[in-house]
């Protein structure tokens, strides 16, 4: 019996860090919404998620012109209403942050997981 209970907890621990693992794995790629902001992690480099950057914005329309990243590890762009950056992350991925408008607004954070989701297309 006492045997079981052992076989048990330990098939139990070693599915919950299966689960703990699975679950931080699935946090890349899903839009995250913090006050009038909204973020994405992608698997790509600095270099390749703000050449995607650039043509998302402007196939939505934002007229950007040509702009090289801030230096190795971040890039940032502000236009009118909307602010846009990327960031390297430690873990080989990057982070890209968008924020439409003044205020937290569900259409402002509605813009801000299209430009998102359009860099994911482009990427």
């Amino acid at each position: 019996m006492r045997t079981i209970a052992i076989a048990l907890f330990l098939a139990l621990g070693s599915t919950s860090c299966v689960l703990v693992v699975a679950g931080a794995a699935a946090a890349v790629g899903y839009t995250r919404y913090l006050e009038n902001e909204a973020y994405r992690d992608y698997d790509e480099d600095l270099e390749e998620v703000w050449d995607a950057t650039l043509v998302a914005l402007n196939n939505l329309n934002y007229g950007v012109s040509a702009a090289a990243p801030l230096g190795p590890t971040e890039g940032e762009l502000e236009l009118e209403d909307l602010w846009v950056r990327a960031e390297a992350q430690p873990n080989d991925t990057t982070r890209v942050r968008v924020r439409v408008g003044t205020f937290k607004s569900d259409d402002n954070l509605r813009r801000a997981g299209l430009i998102l989701e359009e860099i994911q297309e482009e990427l």
